[in-house]
């Protein structure tokens, strides 16, 4: 049984963490975000991105 708990970890990242972690420019985050691709939240200004980090890598 291969649970994701087990394989990845995940962390809430600021915009510009996020798109480091993914290698994605900020236009490309932000059309992720709106066709519902990535888990997000909105703090104030800043939006706050739900993403996961393998443990295998």
């Amino acid at each position: 049984m291969n649970t994701a708990k087990n394989d990845a970890t995940q962390h809430w990242l600021n915009s510009k963490d996020t798109m480091k972690a993914l290698k994605v420019s900020a236009c490309h985050l932000m059309h992720m975000r709106l066709s519902g691709d990535i888990t997000f939240k909105k703090k104030g200004n800043a939006y706050w991105y739900l993403v996961s980090s393998n443990n295998n890598q």
